[in-house]
C-alpha cells in the first residue's frame, strides 16, 4: 500500500485570491498539480470542514487540510549531464539548461531535471522551480532538514533571487518596484489584476539597447510567470516571450534567466551561487549590440 502523509496549512495574508489546485502545487512541490488536482475531487482535501472543488479559490486565514497517499509511481534515474555549480552531502546548486521541464507530470513522464538528478543523488527534494524555458540557478536539498530549511526560507522571502532578462522597448524609470497582484484571467494565462495573489518584483536597468532594455530582476514572492505576466503588464513584454508578448527572430524562447540566488545557511553563513548567461541568450544579446 502507498505511504499516506497528513498536510495542514493556514492561508497567510497575501496568499488568497488563487484557485486551490494551483495554490496547493506550490505548498507541496512533492506532488504534481495533477496528482493534486484528483486528490481533491476524490475528497482528500478540506477547507474548514468542507469538501472543495480545485477550482475553489482560497481565502486568507482558511484552514486546508490534505491526505495525499505518496506517489507510487518512483522516478526513473536517467543518465542525463548536469551542470553541478555546487554540491555537498546536504546541497546541490544545479545550473538548469531552457528547455528542460523540472519534474514528471502531465506529458512529461521522464527526460526532466528530477529524472537526471536521481541518477546523480539517490535522495533529493526539489525546493523551488523554474519554468520549462528559463534557466539558471537551481536549488536541490539532498536531506529532509535541509528541504525544510530552504521552504522555510522560501516562505519567509529569506532567499535573494536575482534574474536576467532583456525586455522591449526602453523601459523607464531605472528602478521600480512593481506591485501587481497575479491569478489567472479568462484567457486562461496569468495576468495581473486586482484580486490576485500578492506579487512582487524589483528590477533594475543595466543596460539600454536599440529597441531593448537589459534588466535585473529580484522577485520577492514565487508566484508563476511572474516576471513574465509584471513586464508583460507595464508593456515591456520579456523579449522571446511568445505567451506574453511576440516572438522574436534568432530567440527560441524567453530571454529570462535566473542568474543568482543568495541566502544563509543554518549556521549564518552567506551562500551565493551564479550562473553565467547561456550561449543562446548571450549571443543574442552580442547581436543586438552590433
Amino acid at each position: 500500500m502507498p505511504k499516506v502523509k497528513k498536510f495542514r496549512f493556514k492561508v497567510k495574508a497575501g496568499e488568497g485570491g488563487t484557485r486551490l489546485d494551483a495554490w496547493l502545487a506550490q505548498k507541496i512541490p512533492d506532488f504534481s498539480r495533477s496528482a493534486i488536482t484528483a486528490a481533491i475531487k476524490s475528497g482528500q482535501v478540506g477547507i474548514g470542514g468542507s469538501i472543495p472543488q480545485p477550482k475553489t479559490i482560497v481565502r486568507t486565514g482558511q484552514m486546508i487540510t490534505a491526505v495525499l497517499a505518496m506517489p507510487i509511481t518512483a522516478i526513473l534515474p536517467e543518465s542525463k549531464p548536469l551542470d553541478i555549480i555546487y554540491a555537498d552531502k546536504h546541497l546541490a546548486v544545479i545550473n538548469k539548461p531552457a528547455g528542460l521541464v523540472m519534474h514528471p507530470s502531465g506529458l512529461h513522464k521522464s527526460g526532466t531535471l528530477a529524472n537526471a538528478l536521481k541518477a546523480k543523488f539517490p535522495n533529493f527534494y526539489l525546493v523551488h522551480r523554474l519554468d520549462k524555458d528559463t534557466s539558471g540557478v537551481v536549488l536541490v536539498a539532498l536531506d529532509l532538514p535541509t528541504k525544510n530549511y530552504l521552504s522555510k526560507l522560501f516562505e519567509e522571502r529569506k532567499i535573494k533571487k536575482t534574474y536576467l532578462s532583456l525586455v522591449a522597448g526602453k523601459l523607464i524609470p531605472q528602478e521600480a518596484y512593481l506591485d501587481l497582484p497575479i491569478k489567472r484571467g479568462k484567457s486562461g494565462k496569468f495576468e495581473a489584476l486586482a484580486g490576485g495573489r500578492t506579487a512582487k518584483s524589483r528590477y533594475r536597468v543595466k543596460e539600454y539597447l536599440p529597441g531593448y532594455t537589459l534588466v535585473e530582476v529580484f522577485p520577492e514572492t514565487g508566484r508563476t510567470h511572474q516576471i513574465r505576466v509584471h513586464f508583460s503588464a507595464i508593456k515591456h513584454p520579456v523579449v522571446g516571450d511568445t505567451m506574453y508578448g511576440v516572438a522574436a527572430p534568432g530567440l527560441t524562447r524567453q530571454f529570462l534567466h535566473a542568474y543568482k540566488i543568495e541566502f544563509k545557511d543554518e549556521q549564518g553563513k552567506p551562500r551565493s551561487y551564479a550562473a553565467a548567461l547561456p550561449s543562446d541568450l548571450a549571443n543574442f544579446l552580442k547581436n543586438v549590440k552590433k
